[in-house]
């Protein structure tokens, strides 16, 4: 029997005009697959037993229990936190997203088979979140980010106001930001918070150039597709990043592997000597923003 929420979510998102949550998770809204991957839908690969549980690929999510929120202050109005952050493509796929997505989400990046709870960042709000993270055959196993069906991923989204997905695109030249989605009033405030922690070119270091662009409509990655599922969210929109790989490089002190990922993050090396920069800068600018909008502010 379906449950209440999922009823109110499936007809929010009839309103919106979006594929409802059982359409989607069943398959019947489904659209074909992208070209280049071998798996058309989140159910097809976990179906399929080319690529296996635990072994080739894991998934790891938060869902928070409803809590009542109250304002009644006169001189400040506190956030609605209600943001979800995912990373459809983490582990091996597009590196770093993983690790990206815990720490937005008020997290120390964590490995699997611990629990969250012990690397809450003091002081920081911990939100939902999704990761589906490739262990092996990562490129296999990319699902088009309009194809997603996990009933986790849709539970995350669709329980949530807002959403921001984390994405890598394979550019090792120039470290840059594409800034997509169809939540036009968080984009905004990722651009402004972007430029607020010197993630800007031209910067006064070169070698601290960063491009922060909002993506072209005309473009795949531009995130504005309605079946995105960053976009599932309980408004119909979020905001997708997109991070070159030069750049998500450029976070870590070692960015060979997982393991290593987690325990570099923000730590300078002879590889990365700015990670601190790069890393503080990324994940403070999208908390920031995302408070901010929160909030219902517009950074105009």
């Amino acid at each position: 029997m379906n449950s209440r929420r999922a009823v109110l979510a499936s007809v929010a998102a009839l309103a919106a005009g979006l594929p409802t949550v059982n359409a989607v998770v069943s398959g019947s809204g489904a659209t074909p697959a992208a070209a280049a991957d071998q798996y058309g839908s989140n159910t097809e690969l976990y179906t399929r037993t080319a690529d296996r549980e635990g072994i080739d690929w894991v998934r790891r999510f938060r869902i928070g229990a409803p809590a009542q929120v109250t304002d009644n202050d006169r001189a400040t109005s506190g956030p609605l936190g209600s943001t979800a952050v995912i990373a459809p493509h983490g582990g091996g796929i597009e590196a770093g997203t993983s690790e990206l997505c815990m720490a937005i989400a008020g997290y120390t990046p964590f490995e699997a088979d611990t629990d969250p709870a012990g690397a809450a960042v003091p002081g920081e709000p911990q939100r939902d979140y999704w990761m589906f993270e490739a262990l092996a055959n990562s490129a296999a196993q990319h699902v088009t980010s309009t194809h997603c069906d996990d009933p986790a991923a849709l539970a995350v989204c669709t329980g949530n106001l807002y959403a921001v997905s984390l994405h890598g695109f394979d550019d090792t030249s120039v470290k840059k930001v594409i800034v997509g989605g169809r939540d036009a009033r968080l984009k905004r405030n990722l651009l402004a918070a972007f430029t607020k922690y010197g993630l800007t070119s031209p910067a006064a270091d070169p070698d601290r150039n960063v491009t922060v662009v909002l993506a072209d409509p005309s473009t795949t990655i531009d995130g504005d597709d309605p079946a995105n599922i960053v976009n599932r969210t309980r408004t119909g929109g979020g905001a997708q990043l997109e991070i070159s790989t030069a750049l998500r490089k450029a976070m870590f002190g070692d960015f060979s592997g997982a393991a290593k990922r987690r325990t570099t993050a923000g730590v300078p090396s002879a590889a990365s000597p700015d990670a601190d920069h790069f890393w503080t800068g990324f994940v403070g600018a999208v908390r920031e923003a995302v408070k901010n909008h929160e909030r219902g502010l517009d950074a105009l």
